[in-house]
């Protein structure tokens, strides 16, 4: 999943701030040059008795810093609102390729805690877009991985500044259809951002993140965010 921003990256090396409205800028991960905070662990929980793509799947995402789950971030509770559409299909007749879709989420609810670089409080908001584009990879008609890029745009509850948040690498590490899901990720979500009520689900890491707080509410689309980003490290 890629979390890109637009800004420039005023903040990343500034001194501290005062409490107030967060900082607007671009923050990098820690696993992307000049990063300032920790990426992250994901589950998406399954609502019924298929697996993606379902109505209600629900994610439930949060900041690992090699110990801790949450410390420094969290994303939660936006659930698949429509049905996932059909990017692309390079499957052989022997069933090996990838498939990519999009799915469109809804709902959600966002944190930055004062731990991080974007100001010393805690700030909360709600999820305004949620976009996941995954990538399923199939040798001989079995999936073997998958891979999502992931753009979500928000605004905070206390301040007028806007939130994009944007992640280029999410990959399921497993499911319950073959295991248990570790403690050390965050527990499966339902659409009403109620835990413990759903046992089905799959999670894995959320690597190379960008989040990107920008003046009130001028929010730059996907393809133009990441364009300017990956501008700044002459990718």
């Amino acid at each position: 999943m890629r979390f890109l921003v637009t800004v420039a990256l005023v903040a990343l090396f500034a001194a501290p701030v005062l409490a107030g409205p967060p900082q607007q800028g671009v923050y990098l991960s820690y696993d992307m040059p000049g990063g300032s905070f920790s990426a992250g662990r994901f589950s998406e929980s399954w609502a019924g008795p298929g697996t993606h793509g379902q109505f209600g799947n629900t994610v439930n995402a949060e900041s690992w810093n090699g110990t801790a789950l949450g410390t420094e971030w969290k994303l939660w509770c936006s659930s698949v609102a429509l049905p996932p559409v059909l990017v692309s299909d390079s499957r052989d007749v022997n069933g090996t390729g990838e498939v990519t879709w999009r799915t469109v989420y809804q709902g959600g609810h966002y944190w930055l805690g004062a731990i991080g670089p974007w100001g010393d409080e805690n700030y909360a908001g709600d999820i305004d877009n949620f976009i996941v584009t995954a990538t399923f990879m199939y040798v001989f008609g079995d999936v073997l991985g998958i891979r999502s890029n992931v753009t979500t745009t928000g605004h905070f509850t206390d301040y007028h500044e806007c939130f994009v948040f944007s992640i280029n690498n999410c990959a399921f590490f497993g499911d319950t259809d073959t295991g248990s899901k570790p403690a050390t990720f965050p527990a499966f979500m339902d659409a009403n951002c109620n835990t413990g009520m759903l046992a089905r689900g799959g999670w894995g890491s959320v690597t190379q993140m960008a989040f990107e707080i920008t003046p009130p509410c001028l929010v730059p689309t996907e393809d133009s965010t990441w364009g300017k980003v990956k501008s700044l490290y002459g990718e």
